[in-house]
């Protein structure tokens, strides 16, 4: 195939992606994502025993184009996150929905509210809402460009809004008195709409310097201050009490890391305020595939990230905000025992970790944490 077949293809694709923009007024280039590369830059991944468990050596990602879209006359439907125009569905609207599913979403009268009489809107969240990865990934530099804009808009939040989520804007420094509450179950019609591409399937594995700029300025917000809060060099993520992905024997993987110095962190018995402390002044940070990894965004740059990796959800979400924070990112993939020819990606591991396989590459990864420890940017 030639070159130039190729790159028509590719543009065939592209605007068949992108059908949106013969319904915008206004389309406009927000920043321009860094491709990822899955091969360590920071280590010759030869020097690991067993460097094969390494799940994204050939993983790659292109850099991607994020734009904002200005559209008039949207109805909104807040459970599946999805935008009407003229009672046609906007396709790349959603985030990972099945072309099935979004031709089964219709508008209903009965659930629908008029409400343009609120002006302009911004659109920051998925479907995803009450998930803190997807929360962390989409909605926070959603609500942050949104508020870089200079647009004099009302900010649609999903409601009823969980403390996290209210903190993690207020962090932001966003005013929610200047925010427009959607309910789940309900649609909206709204006169005048914006929204971005942060919130659909075509970002999220690229690195955006506008995301980096929306942690920072949550980081430069938290209220507490580096002398109220312990500071621990190595963090173990617990998902103990989690259903999600649950791990048969996490507590003999957590016996041996304490035995090792590391402070096993259960994210829920502290404020957003305190895990974002917690992750700055870490130098290692270990954990299982999981949200409560989003927070490595807060980590300072070189901090070591360890992800381990159940063999039926192998992903790289994780690679990719460690690239884009600037921190030294490994992982191994184990063996779950779940069924791979029709894995649910939340499902429980039938198999235990290897624990001594993950003692012994913390000895080969713990000579490589950061040495130098900065206070929270002013």
């Amino acid at each position: 195939m030639s070159v130039s077949t190729r790159e028509k293809i590719k543009d065939l694709v592209f605007h068949q992606q992108n059908r949106i923009n013969h319904h915008s007024i206004e389309t406009v280039k927000i920043e321009k994502t860094i491709g990822c590369y899955g091969s360590p830059r920071w280590k010759n991944i030869q020097e690991f025993a067993n460097n094969q468990s390494y799940p994204f050596l050939h993983w790659k990602h292109p850099a991607e184009t994020i734009y904002r879209y200005h559209l008039k006359d949207i109805t909104l439907d807040v459970y599946h996150m999805v935008y009407f125009k003229q009672n046609r569905v906007i396709t790349n609207s959603n985030y990972y929905l099945s072309e099935n599913l979004l031709n089964s979403i219709h508008i209903q009268l009965d659930k629908l509210i008029d409400a343009r009489d609120q002006g302009a809107v911004f659109c920051c969240s998925d479907h995803w809402e009450n998930n803190y990865f997807h929360w962390m990934m989409h909605a926070i530099p959603a609500y942050y460009a949104a508020m870089q804009s200079g647009i004099k808009a009302k900010f649609l939040l999903p409601y009823p809004l969980m403390l996290w989520r209210k903190r993690s804007l207020e962090l932001l420094g966003l005013d929610l008195s200047m925010c427009y509450p959607i309910e789940k179950e309900k649609q909206y019609r709204f006169s005048e709409f914006y929204y971005f591409d942060y919130l659909s399937q075509k970002f999220g594995y690229s690195c955006s310097k506008l995301s980096e700029q929306a942690y920072v300025k949550m980081k430069q917000n938290a209220v507490v201050s580096i002398q109220s809060i312990a500071k621990y060099d190595k963090i173990y993520i617990s998902r103990v009490n989690k259903n999600n992905r649950h791990l048969p024997n996490e507590e003999k993987l957590v016996e041996a890391l304490e035995k090792r110095g590391y402070f096993i962190l259960n994210p829920e018995l502290y404020s957003l305020d305190e895990q974002i402390m917690l992750f700055h002044y870490a130098k290692i940070v270990v954990g299982l595939l999981g949200a409560g990894l989003s927070n490595i965004v807060f980590c300072q740059k070189d901090t070591l990230i360890y992800e381990l990796i159940p063999s039926h959800h192998i992903n790289p979400c994780f690679l990719v905000l460690s690239l884009q924070s600037g921190l030294r990112y490994w992982a191994d993939q184990f063996d779950s025992g779940v069924d791979h020819g029709a894995p649910d990606h939340l499902s429980a591991w039938e198999k235990p970790i290897d624990v001594a396989f993950v003692m012994k590459r913390l000895d080969e990864l713990e000579p490589y944490m950061r040495s130098v420890d900065n206070a929270v940017v002013k």
